[in-house]
């Protein structure tokens, strides 16, 4: 059913009022089924004038005040809800659908996404795994991968190229690349002279990219090209599972974990990277989980000096059970695959590996988690949609 112009582009069930009541200044919106929402006056006021190329808000805080009172409000012959402003005496019309998606909290951040699904080895012994060029022709597997994506932190994508512009394609079908200091795309290979210790053929424990930075990058894309070389294997741990754990079975240690702060400082010749944080950042509700555990630039106990010693032992039992075979697990990625995981939530390794028998070579890339979310509900949203057309 058509209705009023709502302050976004999605279609919604329409959901008639049943009552409407004033109560102060606050008008209360009410369905059948016994759901109300509240909406402050002025609230109501900032969705009145709503640019339609946009979709957005056009009210000026500063034009907020005492003037925009609501005289009366009423339910509309289609359920609408009809509200008359004292100081203009204009009539607005609000879309019933619109309102209820308010009132069951859809207007959230983790709205139209899965739960996270926390995972230890028993439950997912290797990545979720889908066909790749299935996922690139076919916009509904593209929908399920990136559902399973948002839910466990961690996928794989099989059967595709090994060509160098391969991860990039990938990668902008869902989203726009991260820039960082390695460039959008970047080359992973033991060379002499590394800058860092991804170029080398040693072994790197559990940990999550760049937490030198103030945010670090949301989801990495990861493409083998080549692996003929005697190990090198991938691991991978859920962050998130070994929080709950040490939240359910160590409160102490997730303490520490959560509320002591470390200097991470990212080092070379033309950067100076710096932050300060805990190792597992919970940042605010409805913001992601943000673990910062690449030991490497972990550099400053950035506390009290009598917390120090209770950091340390949180830091290290934390690297214990991220390399605890009850978390971490282990799987080879074969020349054509793509993992992609959550870097701020999901740690990822590697088996040290011999250069003479072979060559590992892998090229990735960063994209911010906004931008995975964003198609991620677009298609949801969209998907939704289509069940109510067919309706």
């Amino acid at each position: 059913m058509a209705g009023p112009l709502t302050p976004d582009f999605y279609r919604y069930e329409w959901h008639p009022l049943s009552g409407v009541r004033l109560d102060g200044e606050f008008v209360v919106a009410q369905w059948a089924d016994g759901a109300e929402l509240c909406c402050y006056r002025w609230w109501l006021a900032e969705q009145r004038d709503v640019e339609i190329s946009s979709r957005e808000g056009l009210l000026d805080p500063c034009d907020l005040g005492d003037h925009w009172r609501v005289t009366e409000a009423w339910v509309e012959a289609d359920g609408a809800l009809g509200v008359r402003w004292s100081h203009d005496d204009v009539v607005s019309r609000y879309h019933p659908g619109w309102l209820r998606h308010v009132a069951d909290g859809q207007f959230r951040p983790e709205s139209f996404l899965p739960e996270p699904i926390a995972w230890d080895s028993s439950a997912l012994p290797e990545p979720v795994t889908y066909h790749g060029p299935s996922v690139l022709a076919d916009p509904e597997m593209l929908r399920l991968w990136l559902n399973d994506l948002a839910a466990y932190g961690l996928t794989r994508l099989t059967s595709l190229s090994v060509e160098p512009n391969q991860v990039e394609e990938v990668a902008r079908r869902v989203g726009v690349l991260r820039d960082s200091h390695f460039g959008p795309v970047w080359d992973i290979e033991a060379v002499p002279d590394p800058t860092s210790t991804a170029y080398m053929s040693i072994g790197l424990g559990p940990h999550t990219d760049l937490p030198s930075l103030e945010i670090p990058p949301g989801f990495q894309f990861f493409h083998c090209i080549e692996n003929s070389c005697v190990g090198g294997a991938s691991q991978m741990s859920d962050g998130l599972a070994i929080a709950r754990y040490l939240e359910q079975h160590d409160p102490e240690v997730y303490n520490a974990l959560t509320t002591l702060r470390w200097v991470f400082h990212g080092r070379g010749a033309e950067v100076d990277w710096r932050w300060s944080g805990p190792l597992i950042d919970l940042g605010v509700a409805g913001t992601p989980l943000t673990l910062r555990t690449f030991y490497p630039v972990r550099t400053f106990p950035d506390m009290a000096t009598d917390d120090i010693p209770r950091a340390y032992r949180a830091v290290q039992k934390l690297g214990e059970l991220s390399r605890d075979p009850r978390f971490l697990i282990t799987f080879r990625l074969e020349p054509g695959d793509i993992a992609v995981f959550d870097n701020r939530r999901v740690q990822h390794a590697r088996e040290p590996f011999e250069t003479a028998t072979g060559r590992r070579l892998f090229r990735g890339c960063y994209m911010n988690s906004d931008d995975i979310y964003s198609k991620l509900r677009v298609l949801n949203r969209r998907a939704q949609e289509s069940e109510l057309a067919r309706a």
